[in-house]
Formats: structure tokens, C-alpha cells, sequence
């Protein structure tokens, strides 16, 4: 079966970072490192993810991508006003989506205003996806934002759920609810920056309400701000232990075919 790692970064220490950069890594994450521990865990095709310490300078990664175009996708940074000719280029070098990290946004007014609405359109007709990390106590005022146009969305890392949550936190029920209006799908990866919320009870809040179909595995390699301790085959097993009563078909849409149909990966 085909294993698809949604979720990974890929940069080198020399690169220019944006300031105010949350962090700012000391050593390099090469993409010949994240393939080659792939083997330990049967991942067969992988996802980048810009990271947000090199801004909307996707240069590198798209550069990397192109080395192994058939086995890899990615989700690139942009402004409002990225020119199409870039997002032409980013295609195809096999993007098929743009992320946001919204840590540390107060507004999510702009993301309502047209230059913003305006560039989702766009992307609903290329056929690609928002991906957005966010706190979980924010994801409501996030898709009042965000409107009613059907661009697919990628919630990361379990949406953040708010630690202190009585029972299920509310952006975790506003993320399945929005599931009505778009296709929605949820990242079960890097439990261990959930704030210290329970990643198995939502990752089976997540089975029952939103599917397998709907649920996608990231390793979040190389574990940015978390790399001590962390090994590569230990991210899938951790899936498996998040969700131990799921069926082998459940299994396999999640690591396979959900991946497979979102990122227009072939074969």
C-alpha cells in the first residue's frame, strides 16, 4: 500500500528567514535525510510544507520538489496578490495548495476582504486546497472569515484544540461543521504541539464525525522546536496508538487514498 507522509519541511540554515521569525533552526533538514528514513515506515510519496520561518520564498523547496516530481507534492506561502504566473510555476512543479499560519493572529478580518476571497477563488479553479494552522479557540472567527466559497481546506495538527476545554473544543466542532459547506480534511499530525490536549480523542472525534476519507497522516519532519527524542517510524506508530480500533480500509484511506485524491498523486 502506498504511505503518503503529508506533512514535512525541508531547508538549510543559510537560507534568509523573515523577521520576527518565531524560530530560527541551526542545522539543515535536506530532502535526501526525510526520504531516506521513509523506508522505516513503508512511505512511499511525501508533502512540503513551507515553512514559515523562510516567508513566501517558496524557491527552495520548489527547487527540491522538481528532483522527484512524480513522488512529491506541495502547499507553498503567498501574499494576497501573488502574480498567476507564479502559482502557474508552482503547480507545475507539483504544488496544490497555499498555507497559512495564523499563530499569533488576533484578525481574521482580511482573509473576508477581496484580495484575499479573490485569490481562494483562483485556487478553487486550479483545483488546490487552503491550509491553515490556527489555534483551536480561534477556528470559529476563522471560517466566519474565511465565507462560504467551496475552496477545500486542511485543518494542521488536529486543529490545535484548546487544552482547556471542558469536553470538545469548540473550533473542533466548527471544523466538522464547516465540513457542509466544503471539503474538509484534517491533519492527524504533532501531538506534541497540542498544548497538552488528548490528540487520540480528537483524532476519534475526528474518525466519527468527519471519515477516514477525510483524515490525512504528517509526520511533521524534522519536528521543528521538538527534534529531541523524535524518531521517524515512531510518527506512524503513534497514528496507530491514536486510533487502534480503525479498520484496514480506514487505515488505508487515510494513508493512501485520501492523500492520493487530494494532492493528485498518480498510480
Amino acid at each position: 500500500m502506498p504511505i503518503v507522509d503529508t506533512h514535512a519541511h525541508v531547508f538549510l540554515s543559510n537560507l534568509a528567514m523573515v523577521d520576527g521569525a518565531r524560530y530560527r533552526p541551526d542545522y539543515d533538514a535536506r530532502l535526501e535525510e526525510w526520504m531516506a528514513a521513509w523506508s522505516g515506515a513503508g512511505v512511499t510519496h511525501g508533502v512540503l510544507v513551507q515553512p514559515s520561518f523562510l516567508g513566501t520564498d517558496n524557491s527552495y523547496m520548489l527547487a527540491q520538489m522538481r528532483l522527484h516530481s512524480q513522488r512529491l507534492r506541495g502547499v507553498i506561502v503567498v501574499d494576497a496578490g501573488v502574480p498567476e504566473a507564479l502559482l502557474a510555476q508552482a503547480h507545475a512543479a507539483g504544488v496544490r495548495g497555499i498555507r497559512l499560519n495564523l499563530i499569533g493572529v488576533q484578525s481574521f478580518s482580511p482573509y473576508a476582504q477581496p484580495a484575499w476571497q479573490g485569490l481562494f477563488f483562483r485556487l478553487h479553479e486550479m483545483g488546490w486546497h487552503l491550509e491553515v494552522q490556527c489555534l483551536g479557540e480561534h477556528w470559529p472567527r476563522l471560517l466566519a472569515s474565511l465565507g462560504s466559497l467551496p475552496l477545500a481546506l486542511v485543518v494542521d495538527h488536529f486543529g490545535l484544540p484548546d487544552p482547556g476545554a471542558a469536553e470538545v473544543c469548540p473550533g473542533a466542532r466548527a471544523i466538522v461543521a464547516a465540513a457542509d459547506r466544503r471539503a474538509v480534511y484534517v491533519k492527524l499530525s504533532a501531538s506534541y504541539r497540542l498544548r497538552g490536549a488528548d490528540a487520540a480523542r480528537y483524532a476519534r472525534y475526528y474518525l466519527a464525525h468527519l471519515g477516514a476519507e477525510r483524515l490525512l497522516w504528517g509526520s511533521d519532519w524534522p519536528w521543528t522546536n521538538h527534534e529531541a527524542g523524535r524518531n521517524y517510524p515512531a510518527c506512524l506508530e503513534t497514528l496507530r496508538q491514536h486510533l487502534p480500533e480503525a479498520s484496514p480500509s480506514q487505515v488505508d484511506a487515510m494513508l493512501h487514498e485520501a492523500p492520493f485524491r487530494l494532492y493528485g498523486f498518480e498510480g
